[in-house]
């Protein structure tokens, strides 16, 4: 009868461990690091994309040049600006650019706007941004006239807001000069103002020839660069070849969208 009531118990002790066997956590220790890893995986979702975010941005500096935002970004690049559009010359820039992959800033005069129809909205369409370089290129430092100023910048900014639905972000003055009053106006409405630290020199008969063209720029070429070129007929057949040689010299062309201040 003992033998028997001490088999019951280690009957029941066994089935105790059978059942809590179903219930008791399997390998506490891989699941809570399975847990923490799909935590990790969320937060690297979440911090990654700001992280590359901030590493893609930049600022223009004091000289004009483009600098990344972060300390350690890439600081081997340049950016492409191309003045005094729109023109028969833009759709086929735009062909050469989208071929190497760069965006550049496009900025346009609103008094070519009625001979090029279309033009700028092609631009914006294709993710180019459009800058304000007054209606009439007119030499702000030497235009007394507040009114006239007022006209000629909020003109073109009115005509780029039509064609292509987005308030411009940059302002180049024309000959690269300005007032205080210009200045202060372009600040009012958040745009960036921007001059250029490079130059093809295109506006010179030399630099028709491609070689003059290319010298022009690599001669001033360094990390930061924001490039001037225009939109004539020489500076379109030669600007393939500009491209071509500031890449093989190792530059990247920086995305002016992440353009931040």
């Amino acid at each position: 009868m003992k033998n028997r009531k001490i088999l019951y118990i280690i009957f029941l002790i066994i089935i105790v461990i059978i059942i809590a066997s179903f219930f008791w956590p399997k390998n506490e220790k891989y699941s809570i690091s399975i847990k923490n890893e799909s935590v990790l995986q969320k937060q690297e979702q979440i911090i990654t994309p700001v992280q590359q975010k901030i590493a893609d941005q930049y600022i223009i500096s004091k000289n004009f040049d483009i600098v990344p935002k972060d300390p350690k970004g890439n600081k081997k690049i340049v950016l492409l600006t191309i003045d005094d559009g729109p023109s028969g010359q833009a759709i086929q820039m735009m062909k050469i650019l989208e071929a190497h992959k760069i965006k550049a800033i496009f900025f346009i005069n609103g008094m070519h706007d009625k001979a090029n129809p279309g033009v700028i909205g092609e631009e914006a369409k294709a993710g180019f941004p459009i800058g304000n370089h007054t209606w009439s290129h007119i030499n702000l430092a030497k235009t007394k006239n507040i009114d006239l100023v007022n006209k000629e910048i909020n003109s073109n900014t009115d005509l780029i807001i039509k064609n292509s639905l987005i308030a411009p972000r940059f302002f180049r003055s024309p000959y690269g000069v300005s007032s205080t009053y210009s200045r202060d106006l372009v600040k009012k409405d958040n745009m960036i103002s921007m001059n250029w630290s490079d130059a093809a020199k295109d506006w010179e008969k030399t630099a028709k020839n491609q070689d003059v063209f290319v010298k022009n720029v690599t001669d001033g070429l360094h990390p930061g660069s924001i490039i001037l070129i225009h939109e004539h007929p020489w500076s379109l057949a030669n600007l393939d070849a500009m491209i071509t040689t500031i890449e093989q010299k190792g530059y990247t062309f920086a995305d002016p969208n992440n353009i931040v201040e």
